[in-house]
């Protein structure tokens, strides 16, 4: 069965019926088999349908970690539908114009915020996370091809209002298959999920499920339940802070029960995948890196990061990648913004033709914003990002979202955010304002007014005051000069106490 000639949903449906008993998902002391997940969102894609759903219309999933999360997302597929998965973490407001952006018919919400589950009831139906699988009649489902839309993925952008990624059955199904190429997922494996779901079901769900593998759902991350999860594990996916958490803190006998770990989507220490070797030297190390609208762009298998640890691999089998230099020519060789093409790209940015042209090179090859050196070996090594975002613990944050925010403060006249390092998140969000003539801020009193009105995430770590910003020669902040005066001192950052 070839990938490019399959949809995402019809090749799970060949898992479940080549193993139709062995388990699929686990969370807590339940069980669900590759054919009770299949039921489950047969019956999520006949409620869907009974609603009216058309074939590409988005159906949004809100909730924390759990078995029907995964159902539900399935169902939506099964259905035709995309689905649209939002964080729990934000507030009402930001969930309902991510609904309301890609025109979602329906909301499966878990367990969130009470306010949230009340606003979102004012403008769309709200489904229970969890139901019977048995609470709509059989029926037969539409078929689904390759260039069908299964999945619409907020991203936050430069901009700071999130732009919305559209993703196909087989693009999807691409992304899953190629890591599963690279890296040894199988039946026999057991993988351990406890990222949210809303952010990591193509990078770590889909590959297990596509393999015939299992998965363990942890509600969350928590140092001793990921560590006793690895007793009964070989795998599990993470950023670099989570890493760096567990090798401080989880009982190392237990982490021994690992046979290989990947991670992505922050810059890896190299003296963290050191202490890795060092401490779990039975346990492999594999990094992947990819962006929301290309999902696989390069791999670094354990044996290429024992040599070259600071490099994030080479290209993943079908993925193209080039550099566009400075003076806008391009090379297979060399420094630039990383260009990337492949089936695996995305079908475009929701109902924003205007972001999805500038995202695209003139050959139509994806620009990254990420700049890197390719050598002649093929090896990549990121070396810094043109597209102002901040990742922090894995996910990402614009930096222009925040600033909108404190800016609205009466006495800000200007604002910048930038990132500045942190042990534990790798990177955080600290803001610089310069106060409005005639007016009085301080620092806490700004962190008090960004705080109270961002998400946990989102939220600053600290502040500064600054009389005037460093600009470029066309009068926007120099942000590089912004973090180099908080390394050297000269803007003093209060931070959260």
């Amino acid at each position: 069965m070839a990938g490019p000639a399959n949809s995402l949903i019809t090749w799970i449906g060949a898992v479940v019926r080549a193993h139709p008993r062995r388990p699929a998902l686990v969370h807590e002391r339940t069980v669900w088999t590759y054919q009770q997940l299949w039921d489950r969102a047969g019956a999520v894609a006949r409620r869907l349908l009974a609603l009216g759903l058309r074939p590409g219309q988005a159906v949004g999933l809100i909730g924390a970690n759990e078995l029907d999360y995964v159902a539900n997302y399935f169902g939506i597929l099964r259905a035709a539908g995309a689905a649209v998965t939002v964080s729990h973490l934000l507030d009402a407001a930001a969930v309902k114009e991510q609904l309301a952006w890609v025109g979602a018919r329906a909301v499966f919400v878990g367990q969130v915020d009470a306010v949230v589950r009340d606003e979102l009831a004012k403008a769309l139906p709200v489904l229970p996370m969890a139901a019977a699988p048995d609470a709509i009649a059989k029926g037969r489902l539409p078929s689904v091809g390759t260039s069908s839309p299964c999945a619409i993925m907020p991203t936050s952008g430069t901009t700071g209002r999130p732009k919305s990624v559209v993703h196909s059955q087989g693009t999807m199904l691409h992304g899953a298959l190629q890591l599963a190429s690279v890296f040894p997922y199988g039946p026999d494996e057991r993988g351990v999920v406890f990222l949210p779901l809303y952010a990591c079901i193509p990078e770590q769900v889909l590959p297990m499920l596509c393999s015939g593998g299992s998965l363990e759902i942890l509600p969350g991350f928590d140092v001793e339940r990921v560590a006793d999860a690895c007793t009964r594990a070989t795998t599990f996916d993470a950023v670099p802070t989570i890493l760096s958490r567990l090798i401080e803190h989880a009982p190392l006998s237990k982490l021994a029960h690992l046979s290989w770990v990947t991670f992505a989507s922050e810059a890896m220490p190299v003296p963290l995948l050191q202490r890795w070797w060092e401490e779990l030297p039975g346990v492999e190390m594999n990094q992947f890196y990819g962006m929301t609208e290309v999902l696989t762009l390069t791999a670094a298998p354990h044996h290429v990061l024992r040599t070259e640890p600071a490099t994030v691999g080479r290209a993943f089998p079908t993925t193209a990648l080039t550099v566009e230099r400075a003076d806008g020519s391009t090379a297979s060789l060399g420094g630039g913004e990383l260009l990337a093409s492949g089936p695996g790209r995305m079908r475009g940015y929701h109902e924003d033709a205007a972001a999805t042209k500038a995202a695209l090179a003139p050959d139509g090859s994806m620009r990254t914003g990420d700049l890197g050196q390719i050598d002649e070996r093929g090896l990549v090594f990121l070396t810094g990002r043109s597209k102002d975002v901040i990742i922090s613990g894995g996910i990402n944050i614009a930096p222009a979202e925040i600033e909108a925010v404190a800016a609205r403060h009466p006495a800000v006249e200007r604002v910048v955010v930038v990132g500045v390092r942190s042990e534990r998140w790798g990177e955080t969000p600290v803001v610089v304002a310069v106060p409005r003539p005639g007016r009085t801020v301080t620092a806490d009193e700004l962190l008090d007014h960004c705080r109270s009105r961002l998400a946990g995430y989102k939220r600053p770590t600290g502040a500064g005051l600054i009389d005037s910003l460093p600009t470029t020669g066309i009068g926007k902040a120099a942000k590089d000069a912004v973090r180099k005066m908080i390394t050297d001192g000269k803007i003093r950052l209060v931070r959260v106490r």
